[in-house]
């Protein structure tokens, strides 16, 4: 019985083996619909209609200046505020209109060190929370002292202004000047001069200067000094050369944004009203005295970087802001080398190819700055770009510049003026300048007047004046081997040699060799 039960159950398996498939599982409907097949984009050619016309310019932009009211504090802090209501924001600048060029015998990197220390703690904060209060009120902040100007500065939403101002008051007013953050500065500053070595841009501002003002001249260093004036720099000097810059006498705040007189001035009060003269009164914004003679003005100056591309600039002591010919020299340099379309640009990149660009300037400042004119150019094209700049010094003192070349010129410069007012920050920082270099308040209303008044006559006269090719002092860093044999083209005899921060290898000029 068990045995016809045993062989029934496997035919019934063998039978269902043998039976009809299993119908196949049904794939589920996809939750989205698949996409639909691309389209091909409409083909537009250079003739579509909105082509077809150029869109018609709107104009240039007019300036309007910006209309400063001035008033003072109780205790004599003279304010400078220019309203601007577009946007509920506040630019301040507390300034000292001094700074490195003014103080004498400050050691040299000494006052822009000082800057950087101003917000490295208070006697209300540490540095830490000096910036954890700013960040706070959204504040953007900061602190400097440079060669004519110093002080400290804040933008902020118009709604924080009164603990941006207690904020910028403690900054101001009663820095601590720790030992420990000197020493983490200190180690910063050392750091960022050492690497200056490898910078062929930064050498060659050091040489400028070295060799154009000598070292006892205040420039002649850079704003960081060297590395040795870093190294003995000591907190009491930095106590004194705060004690003698941050009095009343030589401050003006300067507000720009949204806010009114009415609201601003008991915020101010409250802020700097405590602050009390200094014992010393107001530092001289007349400048250092122009440089002793230090060696024959034409000659060359060499900075060996064997195997590099050189650094070319043809120097020598500018003007001082307060020149009476400034206009026309702003217009002259912007012809010659202010501007892509300068002279030496479209000559040096342009035509020759020899550099990526070439640019001059007047460094301006309370005292005569420098004058340079130079670029980066291929190693083996140094001498022949040298020339090619001479040749453009000498074209402009003889003949002028073109109508062309003026008009571009003075378009440039007054175009570029509206740019430097956008931002509560720069219409702060345009009235700074007024107090730095004692300009009248409607310095900015009759500036484009004074540039358009400006004639080819002014400026062939400026740049006879002061683009005198006997009167230049060239600056080459680059590779020594291959330059020496060279330097003999340029007519300008010896040549002395220089390290990377300006100081004199040789005692005496080393004859350029013979071919």
């Amino acid at each position: 019985m068990s045995s016809r039960v045993t062989l029934a159950l496997f035919v019934a398996l063998g039978l269902g083996a043998c039976g009809e498939p299993p119908a196949p599982a049904v794939a589920p409907k996809p939750l989205l619909a698949p996409p639909p097949p691309p389209q091909a984009a409409p083909s537009e050619t250079p003739d579509a209609p909105f082509r077809q016309q150029a869109p018609a310019p709107d104009g240039n932009v007019t300036f309007v200046a910006p209309k400063i009211e001035p008033f003072a504090l109780k205790n004599g802090v003279k304010v400078l505020l220019a309203e601007r209501h577009d946007l509920p924001i506040v630019g301040v600048r507390l300034v000292i209109a001094a700074g490195a060029g003014d103080l004498d015998g400050a050691r040299p990197g000494s006052l822009s060190f000082l800057g950087g220390m101003l917000e490295q703690g208070t006697k209300k904060r540490s540095a830490l929370q000096l910036s954890d209060d700013y960040e706070a009120i959204g504040a953007a902040h900061g602190a400097w002292l440079d060669w004519d100007s110093g002080g400290v500065s804040v933008k902020v939403i118009a709604d924080k202004l009164d603990a941006a101002l207690e904020l910028m008051s403690d900054v101001a007013l009663s820095p601590t000047l720790p030992e420990a953050e000197i020493e983490r500065l200190r180690a910063r500053r050392i750091a960022a001069i050492q690497s200056e070595k490898s910078s062929p841009s930064a050498i060659a501002q050091n040489t400028i200067a070295a060799a154009i003002f000598g070292r006892a001249h205040p420039y002649g260093h850079s704003l960081s000094g060297e590395e040795a004036d870093a190294k003995k720099l000591t907190r009491a000097e930095l106590v004194r050369a705060y004690g003698r810059l941050f009095v009343p006498q030589n401050a003006t705040i300067v507000v720009a944004g949204d806010v009114t007189r009415a609201a601003l001035a008991p915020k101010l009060e409250a802020a700097f009203g405590s602050w009390k003269p200094g014992a010393g009164g107001a530092i001289s914004k007349k400048g250092p005295k122009a440089p002793a003679k230090v060696a024959a003005e034409k000659r060359v100056v060499l900075v060996d970087r064997p195997g590099a591309q050189s650094q070319i600039q043809i120097v020598r002591p500018g003007v001082p802001f307060s020149t009476k010919d400034r206009d026309a020299i702003v217009v002259m340099n912007a012809i010659f080398g202010g501007m892509f379309s300068s002279r030496i640009n479209l000559n040096l990149r342009e035509k020759n190819a020899y550099t990526y660009g070439a640019r001059s300037y007047f460094s301006m400042r309370h005292g005569a700055g420098p004058f340079a004119a130079g670029a980066s150019v291929v190693a083996d094209k140094t001498i022949p770009a040298l020339k090619e700049v001479f040749t453009e010094l000498e074209g402009l003192r003889r003949d002028g510049p073109t109508e062309a070349e003026l008009a571009l010129a003075k378009e440039s410069i007054r175009l570029a003026m509206p740019g430097r007012f956008e931002t509560v920050g720069e219409v702060a920082s345009a009235v700074a300048d007024l107090v730095v270099y004692d300009l009248p308040l409607d310095e900015y209303e009759k500036r484009p007047g004074r540039i358009e008044a400006i004639t080819a006559e002014d400026v062939k006269r400026v740049a006879g004046e002061w683009l005198k090719a006997d009167a230049m002092t060239v600056i080459i860093v680059g590779d020594k081997a291959a330059l020496a044999p060279q330097i003999e083209e340029l007519g300008l005899g010896a040549f002395e040699e220089r390290d990377p921060y300006g100081n004199l290898l040789n005692l005496a000029p080393q004859p350029a060799p013979k071919k």
